[in-house]
């Protein structure tokens, strides 16, 4: 149950065709029911909710009504209003089951190591779903049947861009890969943010996260991370390329001693080598001009900036509750400024009069406000201290699994700092993988708390193996 969970949350478009919920919030149900009817097992997160935690969904409800209270200076009436509410608070639904099944399934080390596995395995099959396209777009057009079956079924599709799917799939529309999602940029933020922490983090702690039974072996993560790096260059998007040189930094912190020497003389190799590739192959010269040097003087880039400004103008506008959740395309529309009102690409988007956000942490402010937005990051930094500091007490106390611990602690860390600098630009923030990985670490912290005081109980103290 776990690894399905991790899999199918990699699963943008909703293939079961389910109301109101997320295939992995539907699944999720289906865990729980099972958890609690056939093996008995107390919801405990109800148990361990406190008044703050009420209080909070109390302020998010309470702020989102208003928020959407305010639709009525744009015309929107009752009806509509309270569709829009219910609309946003089966999203909280949906949150809060991820939260309650990623508890469920964390009540020991057994499971948990089961998720980090999961999360290999989806990384694996996107891999492997991008590999099919790269060979398509860079080998004139072979397999691409299989192509058109992965645009067919399992392929998301915007609606306010069909012009990316004029032909069956993204990838044979715009010869760029994009995974499982709307555009490449999606497919960039997911395969960063989703996998590149624990791949990094094992590097760094040498300890065979995917495979917790088997010993670590350096080769096969730096295979793994180097594979990460090629599909997102090969991506042709600028959110590709700044997760690579993020996700490059972030290996020279990790490591240390000689082997960041060792790092430091292959990005110089590997940099000197796709230099001499790319003058030798002008169509990889091409690519990489238009999707970096190309990038800064063209239409479409001015138009993700002013787009970026007409949703700070939102922000602005509209500070403490913001605008409401899934309301910021048709205000960033209202606050567009003047000047990309001119641009082509613009026009897409007169007809259905939305605007679509190109900043994630912008979009989630002038949904949200800066009320919520406080209350999350102060959460976020108490959860990252509280984890180094149980992480800090296991390792001086010599704990068993402490350096698994460790390695988790790390991966947090990297999730939030790729997840913090990839979300000024458009991802898409709230993915369920996104979301069950952030459950994962504040749930972890659970264990650990839990693992602690059974220390503490017993009086004894184990000893790593």
């Amino acid at each position: 149950m776990e690894q399905l969970l991790i899999l199918i949350s990699v699963i943008q478009k909703n293939i079961l065709n389910i109301p109101f919920f997320s295939q992995a919030a539907f699944l999720g149900i289906l865990i729980i029911l099972y958890r609690r009817l056939v093996d008995h097992i107390s919801l405990e997160p109800l148990d361990n909710l406190k008044l703050r935690h009420y209080a909070f969904i109390g302020v998010l409800a309470l702020s989102q009504l208003l928020a959407f209270i305010g639709l009525t200076n744009e015309g929107y009436g009752i009806g509509s209003i309270l569709k829009k509410f219910i609309i946003a608070m089966i999203t909280v639904a949906n949150f809060l089951i991820l939260y309650f099944v990623m508890n469920l399934l964390m009540r020991n080390d057994y499971q948990i190591k089961k998720i980090v596995t999961g999360n290999f395995w989806a990384f694996v099959l996107l891999i492997g779903i991008c590999l099919v396209q790269i060979i398509y777009v860079f080998l004139g057009g072979r397999l691409e049947s299989i192509v058109e079956l992965i645009g067919r079924y399992l392929e998301y599709h915007n609606i306010l861009n069909p012009g990316s799917f004029e032909k069956i799939s993204y990838t044979q529309s715009t010869q760029r890969v994009n995974g499982l999602y709307a555009e490449s940029g999606f497919l960039a933020g997911v395969l960063a943010i989703g996998f590149a922490p624990f791949i990094i983090s094992a590097m760094k702690n040498k300890i065979n996260l995917f495979f917790p039974n088997s010993r670590y072996h350096g080769w096969f993560y730096y295979g793994l991370f180097a594979v990460l790096m090629g599909v997102l260059a090969l991506a042709k998007t600028s959110t590709g390329i700044l997760a690579v040189v993020v996700m490059a930094l972030l290996l020279l912190w990790a490591v240390k001693g000689r082997e960041r020497l060792n790092l430091i003389v292959l990005y110089v190799i590997a940099g000197l080598l796709l230099a001499l590739i790319v003058m030798r192959v002008p169509a990889l010269k091409n690519m990489l001009l238009s999707f970096t040097v190309g990038k800064t003087d063209s239409d479409s880039t001015t138009m993700r900036l002013l787009a970026t400004q007409a949703v700070f103008i939102t922000v602005l506008k509209n500070p403490l509750i913001g605008v409401g959740f899934g309301q910021t395309s048709h205000f960033n529309f209202i606050n567009a400024p003047s000047s990309v009102k001119q641009l082509a690409e613009y026009q897409l988007f007169l007809k259905n009069k939305e605007f679509p956000d190109q900043s994630a942490w912008g979009a989630v402010l002038a949904q949200f406000g800066l009320i919520i937005g406080i209350i999350i990051v102060i959460y976020i930094i108490h959860l990252l201290l509280d984890l180094k500091k149980s992480t800090k007490w296991l390792q001086i106390h010599q704990i068993t699994g402490y350096q698994y611990d460790q390695a988790i602690y790390d991966s947090a860390v990297y999730f939030t700092i790729i997840f913090l600098v990839l979300g000024m630009l458009s991802i898409q923030w709230s993915f369920d993988l996104f979301i069950l990985m952030f459950f994962f670490f504040v749930n972890y912290r659970h264990y650990l708390n839990r693992k602690i005081t059974n220390n503490l109980k017993d009086g004894e103290v184990y000893i790593y193996d």
